[in-house]
């Protein structure tokens, strides 16, 4: 999990970000952050044990490179339980309009 360039919570998968797009019943479905403006239909369906039940990962666009980059509160805190929750994307390089 990583928090996108606004500071939301993302999950990125093989280079692939995907956001909480739908509460299910026993988790959320989490779509590819380039639904909708590269129709990518690519998916996660997690449950709240973070557990990947369900998934669609072939996607219409290249993965994109991200720049990761700690945040201040990890910073100030040295002992995280999850380290890439406290890493925030802050740019994003390569190749966008693959397809």
């Amino acid at each position: 999990m990583v928090k996108g360039r606004n500071g939301k919570d993302l999950l990125m998968l093989d280079g692939y970000t995907y956001y909480q797009h739908k509460h299910l019943r026993d988790g959320y479905r989490w779509s590819c952050t380039q639904m909708g403006s590269r129709s990518c239909r690519g998916f996660l369906h997690v449950t709240n044990d973070m557990l990947v039940v369900r998934a669609q990962t072939e996607h219409t666009h290249a993965p994109a490179t991200f720049l990761l980059e700690n945040t201040k509160k990890a910073r100030r805190n040295k002992e995280v339980a999850n380290p890439f929750h406290s890493m925030k994307i802050t740019s994003v390089q390569g190749n966008m309009g693959d397809g």
